[in-house]
């Protein structure tokens, strides 16, 4: 059976002070996410997401979409804000992957975040093989424009919880438009019902 990974607790408010807020505005009118999840929930949905069951809220340069082909993940993006415990809200659906609002958007200058679980009670998440991407794989982030973004993953870390922040907000300057992703890894602790390491990824949009 697998153990549901919980709430992405690494996120928290410290590693947030690592980071300025960017300006979303760009070359067109910035226009706010609909239907923001700020609360992350112990045990997310396992139901299935298609197109029929799921109706993304994404407009213009907003993620909707995430294709990784070498792992063999794809599924849709929700917007996901600040939870309960002052973290980065993790998806409500296993199978959805959660843009933080807070940070630009996949394709613009900067730094854009997107999270999502390994695993829930039942079934895998859609990051459960995040950790088996490697530097060099391709993957591709579909905005609700019909614009396809395309990354290159340039690192894979695997970091105890408490350091992961750090990592996940910080700024490569030699990277015009940068991707981070980050789900769980290491060790499930039943008394903590989280994991104690995080895998992140990071990313270059290939233009």
């Amino acid at each position: 059976m697998v153990i549901v990974c919980g709430v992405l607790v690494c996120l928290a408010v410290v590693g947030l002070l690592l980071v300025k807020r960017h300006s979303k505005l760009g070359t067109t009118a910035y226009t706010p996410p609909k239907n923001i999840v700020h609360y992350s929930t112990p045990t997310p949905s396992e139901k299935p997401v298609t197109s029929k069951t799921y109706h993304s809220t994404a407009v213009g340069n907003q993620p909707k979409y995430i294709r990784l082909p070498s792992i063999g993940a794809e599924g849709y993006v929700q917007a996901v804000g600040l939870d309960q415990n002052g973290a980065v809200a993790a998806p409500n659906n296993v199978s959805l992957a959660g843009w933080y609002t807070s940070m630009l958007a996949p394709g613009q200058n900067g730094l854009s975040i997107i999270d999502g679980h390994v695993d829930g009670k039942t079934k895998p998440g859609i990051f459960y093989n995040l950790r088996k991407l490697a530097a060099g794989d391709a993957f591709e982030v579909d905005l609700a424009n019909g614009q396809v973004v395309h990354f290159k993953v340039k690192s894979v870390s695997q970091l105890a919880a408490s350091d992961a922040a750090s990592q996940l907000f910080a700024r490569d300057n030699n990277i015009a438009g940068q991707l981070n992703l980050i789900t769980c890894g290491g060790t499930f602790n039943r008394a903590t019902g989280v994991y104690n390491d995080r895998i992140v990824v990071v990313a270059e949009e290939s233009r």
